[in-house]
């Protein structure tokens, strides 16, 4: 018995189906099942990570329910939701089918029969035939790790198993063969892997050779087209294993990643609106360091040139805006110069500040995340200033609280620091500050090495910055 849920992994999921052009006709979809006692059912669909509810239905004799809604429902796999426990069974809608059936029952969800579906049929052919296949599969690998474990081999078993791998692959090409323009079809071929060609050269030479081919050629048995791609259990699983597992996760990478997947999606509405806007909220989101170049990115590459057309001008001002405060003070450029004071008011330019190192640090005096890391700064500071590190600290306060600074400076030890504040706050013009602490380290050019990092961890990610920096020295050598 399956459980529905946010996230689960069901091995026999495929999806897809040819559309025509026309005008669409109804449909309507009737579910008799023995041995449920609940009035209700709940018709659902796949969109992407999730399953959406697209209608409830109210029975019309025991156990006997209609699916009749006034739109015809986009092309995908459609999930029919058992109360109280969850439970489900899945059917396919595609672009021609217009009355089918489906009987099953409520103790037995695998004894799902239609009428007047081709494409549910065939498709529970073939889930059936995966699962005989499976099952004798796992009684024979069962047989090959016990040889394994006493020493031996069963070359009977190894046998089978490769006939069996053969059977199913055979089963495979045949179907899409004889149908290929069925659900079923689609779905068995955006499911098998890409074949690697053999390459040549040493052991890592041939396995970066196999990485690349396999990551360029990822997507290349799925047909980005297809309108019920986002409705598929198996889309997400393949861009979220491409995007976070496959790819590297530097900023740099994951952005030409991001823009990859885009733009194979481009020819499908549904699915490129979708995973736009999943990759923006999901990196707005995200607090890993340098992270927030993917938003910005994302800002000013797709949806401030007119690539997303559903945004309205509210929100879209709203990201702007967002994006305008980040790009100045992304990780790898120069922090833009700004001006603060003393508590005697002489003035602090940034770039007057000679240092291989210079340490920002904005922070206020009642800020509590604040207090409890200035002594991990303060001994940083103490161990590092004599490598030339320099370490200014711009108090956030302005107006008549701006002389809340000067007692705090003494209170939390940091009088050895360059203490400046400014009571206009002018240098949120440049580099807006909406939380504290907030550090940056920089280098002697000013360039923004990293920022947003644990004041607990400052002596640590600079130790671990300066080796990095003399192990480039030393590779120039």
């Amino acid at each position: 018995m399956k459980q529905i849920s946010k996230t689960f992994t069901i091995f026999l999921f495929f999806l897809g189906c040819l559309f025509e052009n026309g005008t669409a006709q109804k449909l309507v979809v009737n579910f008799e099942i023995s041995n449920y006692k609940n009035d209700t059912l709940i018709v659902g669909n796949y969109f992407g990570e999730k399953q959406i509810v697209k209608d409830t239905l109210f029975a019309k004799g025991k156990g006997k329910f209609e699916w009749a809604p006034v739109d015809r429902p986009e092309q995908g796999m459609y999930l029919v939701l058992l109360k109280p426990e969850n439970t489900f069974v899945q059917f396919l809608v595609n672009a021609t089918e217009t009355k089918f059936s489906l009987d099953f029952d409520a103790k037995d969800l695998l004894s799902v029969k239609f009428k007047g579906s081709d494409e549910n049929k065939m498709f529970y052919e073939y889930l059936a035939f995966l699962k005989d296949k499976r099952v004798l599969a796992d009684t024979l690998r069962a047989k090959t790790e016990r040889a394994k474990a006493n020493n031996t081999t069963d070359k009977v078993a190894e046998g089978e198993l490769d006939k069996l791998d053969k059977d199913v692959k055979k089963y495979q090409t045949d179907y899409l063969s004889k149908y290929p323009t069925t659900i079923t079809a689609l779905l068995i071929k955006s499911n098998i892997e890409i074949e690697i060609p053999e390459f040549k050269g040493n052991e890592d030479s041939v396995k970066y050779k196999r990485y690349y081919y396999y990551k360029k050629h990822y997507f290349d048995n799925i047909d980005p087209k297809h309108p019920a791609l986002i409705r598929t259990p198996f889309l997400h699983q393949k861009v979220d294993y491409y995007v976070n597992k496959l790819s590297n996760q530097q900023p740099d990478s994951l952005i030409k990643t991001l823009d990859f997947v885009l733009e194979w999606l481009e020819v499908n509405p549904d699915a490129y609106r979708y995973y736009l806007a999943d990759f923006l909220n999901k990196y707005a989101q995200m607090k890993m360091v340098g992270y927030d170049a993917l938003y910005v990115h994302l800002v000013d590459k797709y949806y401030n040139k007119g690539k997303a057309s559903w945004v309205n001008e509210e929100n879209l001002k709203k990201m702007t805006e967002n994006a305008d405060d980040l790009r100045p003070i992304l990780i790898g450029k120069k922090m833009p110069e700004i001006v603060t004071y003393k508590e005697d008011n002489t003035p602090v330019k940034l770039y007057d500040i000679v240092s291989p190192y210079t340490i920002v640090i904005f922070w206020a005096p009642d800020c509590g995340h604040c207090k409890k890391i200035m002594p991990d700064v303060v001994e940083f500071y103490k161990k590092n200033k004599d490598k030339g590190v320099k370490m200014l600290g711009i108090c956030t306060k302005s107006g008549d609280k701006t002389n809340t600074c000067w007692p705090a400076v003494k209170e939390k030890g940091m009088e050895d620091f360059i203490n400046t504040a400014d009571e206009y706050g002018r240098y949120n013009q440049k580099v807006r500050i909406k939380s504290t602490p907030k550090i940056f380290i920089l280098d002697s050019k000013k360039e923004i090495i990293i920022k947003d990092l644990p004041g607990e961890e400052l002596d640590r990610i600079f130790n671990e910055i300066l080796s990095f920096e003399e192990k480039k020295r030393l590779e120039k050598q």
